[in-house]
């Protein structure tokens, strides 16, 4: 209030001192007003975020997380309902496959509505839900998007819960089991193994293949890596 009262201060004459007396409390009454205004309907906005259940953690005896990729909060947008949201700490239990929150101010979690979600980002790592095709096999969810061209390349995170009890006692881990896709001509397909990828691209696979083997990417180490670059490296020769 002061910066905006400045340039009045720089005049001379009594009169327009008066006046400009007269007339600041209404001004900063309305400059008020017009905070509080803007702050209740950017919180309003905020709050439809929140709308979801309480998120409930799973057995406390598993000590490796259920998350991914790290147990903690990280910051990025959501579509949610059809509106952005920016930044928003969240957290992505890939054993349910569930988006979680925190609201403001709160000591709980709540996790979103799945069917609301249209895309979410965690830091770099961008994410869109699927509804799923039975053709493929692939389930409904969220999966991350890897490669977003004319070609797709996309992953499902999963981890499964492994238990034990053959010790007389309950034990319990997290089983990564990621499910890799490419989409081409509209149709999603599975790829689990190099030639199934490179069975994808029979017109050039001969190139493909030397590709990977000049940019050493090995595909049970570097799944994720060599399909991406596949995709890419088919699109560039291709074009």
């Amino acid at each position: 209030m002061r910066f905006l009262s400045l340039p009045f201060l720089l005049l001379s004459t009594q009169g327009v001192f008066a006046q400009l007396t007269d007339t600041a409390p209404s001004f900063i009454e309305e400059a008020r007003q017009h905070a509080i205004a803007r702050y209740e309907q950017v919180y309003s906005r905020q709050a439809h975020l929140y709308n979801g259940n309480e998120y409930v953690s799973h057995d406390p005896r598993i000590k490796i997380h259920p998350f991914f990729p790290v147990d903690s909060m990280l910051v990025g947008q959501v579509v949610y309902n059809g509106v952005r949201y920016r930044p928003v700490p969240m957290l992505y239990d890939v054993v349910r496959d569930e988006l979680v929150v925190r609201p403001i101010e709160a000591a709980y979690l709540i996790r979103l509505q799945n069917d609301q979600v249209d895309s979410f980002s965690l830091a770099t790592r961008q994410f869109v839900r699927l509804a799923g095709d039975s053709l493929s096999g692939m389930r409904p969810g969220f999966y991350e998007l890897l490669y977003n061209g004319k070609l797709k390349a996309l992953v499902k995170r999963v981890k499964y819960i492994k238990e034990d009890v053959s010790q007389g006692f309950y034990q319990a881990n997290y089983l990564v089991k990621d499910r890799f896709f490419v989409m081409k001509d509209g149709i999603y397909h599975e790829v689990n193994s190099k030639p199934a990828l490179l069975n994808l691209f029979a017109d050039q696979k001969k190139a493909l293949r030397k590709y990977l083997r000049t940019n050493q990417l090995r595909f049970k180490q570097q799944r994720a890596e060599a399909i991406t670059g596949v995709v890419r490296e088919y699109e560039s020769l291709t074009r």
